[in-house]
Formats: C-alpha cells, sequence, structure tokens
C-alpha cells in the first residue's frame, strides 16, 4: 500500500484562505558572501560551506537572495493551529518548496498534564538553534554541523504526540512520532560527511552529491544517482522517534532524542535507496543571566545502506558518525555577539579501499547581529572549518582543506 500521509496533509491546506484567523509575513535574506577553499559541496565539490572557493583554489565571492519564505499561520479555534512555510533559494531544483505544512491541537489544559499533537510535514524538536522565523537562527548565519544536517536530511512526514507536566519544580516532557517518506537520510553524512551551512531542503527538493568514481549511476560499488531526495518514502515502513525533555523554574533545560527512521537498506524506489539511519541527540542550555545563553548539543549515530559484505558484520555503504558544538552568545541591546565550537566525524566499517567515507574536522564561528527595525535584522559572519576527508583525493583536492567565509546577511519581513 502507498503511504499517502503527505499528499493528505498538503490537501487540507487550501482552507487556509478562508481560516476565521489568518496571518502571513513573507521573509527574506539578502546575502553577501566571500569564501575561499575547495567549491562548496553544493557546486558537487566536497566543501563544507554553502559557499565555497573556486576550482583552481582562489576565493569567490556571490551577492544573491539567500532565501524567500513565505510564513502562514491559521487559528480557527483556540486549540487548533495551523502552519505553513514555502520558500525559495537559488540552490533548490523545484520553486517554491513545502519546508513545514503541518496542523496542531492543543487542548485547554484541565490539570498539571497538557498534551499537544502534530500532524503534517514538520522538524523534530531537535535544534535549540534554529528557533527564529522559517528556521533560521537568531544567533549565527550558519547553523551547527548537526542541525545543519537537520535541515538537509532529516523531516518528519506524520504524527507527534507531547505529553506536558507542570510542576513547582519545573516541566516534563515526553514525544513520540511515527513517521514515513524520510529513507534517504543518511545519503549525505554517508558520501559528503558534513558541512555547516543554513540550507533547507523542501518536500520536492533534491541535493547534489559529489561526482565520486565509487558511486554515480555508471558505478559497479554503488549505482546511486549523483543526488538525494531526502523527503522520499522507499520501502513502506514507519519510522519513528521518542524523546524527553526538562525544563527548570529558572535557567537548565536538558533532553534527548532517539531516532530511526527503520528503512530497509536493501531498497530502492526511484533512484533512490533506502537507508538505516539511527541516532541519539542530547543538548544542554543554559540562561546565565545579563542575557548570556549557552547551549551544547551531542550526536552520535550509525547509517548504512546496500547488501551484506563478505564478514556478514556490515553492509554496502556502514558508517558511524558524530558531532557536537558549543555557543555562548550575549545581548546588548539591539545587538547580540555569538561564538561557537564544532567537531564531527564520520568513521567508515566497510570497504574503505574502494570508497573511503572517513572523515574529521572542526570549525569556528563568530557572529554579530544589530536589530534595524522590530523584525530586520543585520548579521556579519566570519566561520573557519579544518576538516580532512581521504575522498577528496578522488576527485582532484587533498584530503586536508580549509574552508573561510565570511558573510554579511540582511534578514527583513514583510
Amino acid at each position: 500500500m502507498r503511504l499517502s500521509l503527505f499528499t493528505g496533509v498538503l490537501l487540507l491546506l487550501p482552507p487556509l484562505a478562508g481560516a476565521t484567523e489568518f496571518s502571513a509575513e513573507l521573509y527574506l535574506d539578502a546575502r553577501y558572501a566571500i569564501a575561499s577553499g575547495e567549491p562548496s559541496w553544493l557546486d558537487q565539490g566536497l566543501g563544507k560551506g554553502r559557499y565555497g572557493g573556486g576550482r583552481n583554489g582562489g576565493s569567490n565571492s556571490d551577492f544573491d537572495l539567500a532565501e524567500v519564505a513565505f510564513i502562514g499561520h491559521w487559528q480557527p479555534t483556540w486549540d487548533l493551529k495551523g502552519f505553513l512555510h514555502l520558500k525559495h533559494d537559488p540552490e533548490q531544483n523545484s520553486s517554491p518548496d513545502v519546508v513545514e505544512a503541518y496542523f496542531s491541537y492543543q487542548a485547554v489544559p484541565r490539570s498539571a498534564f497538557s498534551y499537544r499533537l502534530k500532524a503534517g510535514l514538520f522538524f523534530p524538536e531537535i535544534s535549540r538553534e534554529n528557533t527564529a522565523v522559517a528556521w533560521t537562527s537568531p544567533y549565527t548565519i550558519s547553523s551547527s554541523a548537526i542541525n545543519t544536517w537537520v535541515g538537509e536530511e532529516i523531516r518528519t512526514t506524520g504524527l507527534e504526540l507531547k505529553v506536558t507536566h507542570r510542576s513547582d519544580y519545573g516541566e516534563l516532557s515526553l514525544t513520540g512520532s511515527a513517521f514515513a517518506f524520510n529513507d534517504p537520510a543518511g545519503t549525505l553524512l554517508a558520501f559528503r560527511g558534513w558541512s555547516i551551512g543554513d540550507v533547507k531542503v523542501g518536500a520536492r527538493g533534491d541535493l547534489p552529491l559529489a561526482q565520486l568514481p565509487a558511486i554515480g549511476p555508471q558505478s559497479s560499488f554503488v549505482p546511486q544517482v549523483f543526488e538525494v531526495k531526502p523527503v522520499r518514502e522507499v520501502d513502506e515502513k514507519l519510522g519513528y522517534y521518542a524523546a524527553i525533555d526538562w525544563r527548570d523554574r529558572r535557567a537548565l533545560q536538558v533532553g534527548a532524542l532517539y531516532y530511526d527512521n527503520r528503512a530497509d537498506p536493501e531498497d530502492l524506489e526511484a533512484s533512490q535507496y533506502g537507508w538505516g539511519t539511527r541516532f541519539v541527540n542530547f543538548y544542554v542550555e543554559l540562561d546565565l543571566g545579563d542575557d548570556i545563553t549557552a547551549i551544547s548539543q551531542y550526536m552520535r549515530g550509525t547509517t548504512n545502506m546496500g547488501g551484506r559484505v563478505a564478514n556478514g558484520n556490515s553492509r554496502q555503504i556502514d558508517v558511524d558518525y558524530a558531532a557536537g558544538f558549543v555557543l555562548a552568545s550575549k545581548k546588548m541591546g539591539p545587538y547580540r555577539a555569538s561564538v561557537r565550537f564544532d567537531w564531527f566525524e564520520v568513521d567508515d566499517n566497510s570497504n574503505v579501499a574502494i570508497d573511503n567515507n572517513n572523515e574529521e574536522g572542526e570549525a569556528y564561528t563568530l557572529a554579530i547581529s544589530m536589530k534595524v527595525r522590530k523584525q530586520d535584522l543585520i548579521m556579519m559572519e566570519f566561520l573557519y572549518i579544518d576538516s580532512e576527508r581521504a575522498a577528496r583525493r578522488s576527485i582532484g583536492y587533498g584530503a586536508q582543506q580549509d574552508n573561510k567565509l565570511f558573510q554579511l546577511s540582511y534578514r527583513f519581513r514583510l
């Protein structure tokens, strides 16, 4: 039976126009960037940033409208809400595309417990950074490696139930979800590795892969097309995630989430493989007073695809991955200054002689922003990424690369 939840959710969206309470806005991000190092992964290289250097090793500069987004809110009753996020950016192949489209229902609490049900297409509550409009970060232009990957490949198309208990000590929440249409998630981490940027894939979107000799339609090892469509159902099986969160009455928030898309690594549908992807994500967020916020996240997981290799303990592509970051941010009236340190790694467990996906790296981010109107923001960011990935040699680059990226962004809302 073909899963059709996503289609059903989209069919429910037209009534928004006749909603009893509806608000909408446009979000635009005008961007100037100067980048050095190898070409970006978006240009089918293995560079780590959204923007990269030239093929000859020189720097590149870009000025573009990095994102145009439409945000719609519908609230026909106190306890029922609808949300729609459409976007266009220069890299996407289908425009406009749906980033999120869901309904949420939260009844009036009649005790210490409250319940919220979401249905549709949405981000799991993994990111502690991307809390501003259009799933952007109020701290930096480029998200951490963890949350960059969430924006690129992780999306829930299904149901989520969240139960919260409030007491004099704080709030304890338990969340569970069943979802479909996320079977190719993990492809980027295996064939490209981690990145640090702000690309968000849409429901119809695809993302490019470098033309590595070990993969590609003509490869005898992995006949993978040079693109991944993360929001895709391959094996007709539901995935799930479960989370626990704690918020005290003062300054501390902590939580953990376990995700398993339960994809069949041997299934192929419309040139997209199922990738068996699982991970755990932990976070700590602290309000240190004096408008200082500290956030840390850690993720560790595994993803695999293809048949089992001779020893039977791993598959044709089988990698472990991990990443973490620490961010500190200080708000000073209309200004904000943020710093972040990232580290990331990928460990390849199979066929390294043919397709070496090992990787390690670290990154440093400094961002300064200023509010110019109530909802408009100017942000400047400097990002330095140092990484080593052996697969770069197969496309003519050294395994170790430094990427430097300066970005100036003007975010405005209409």
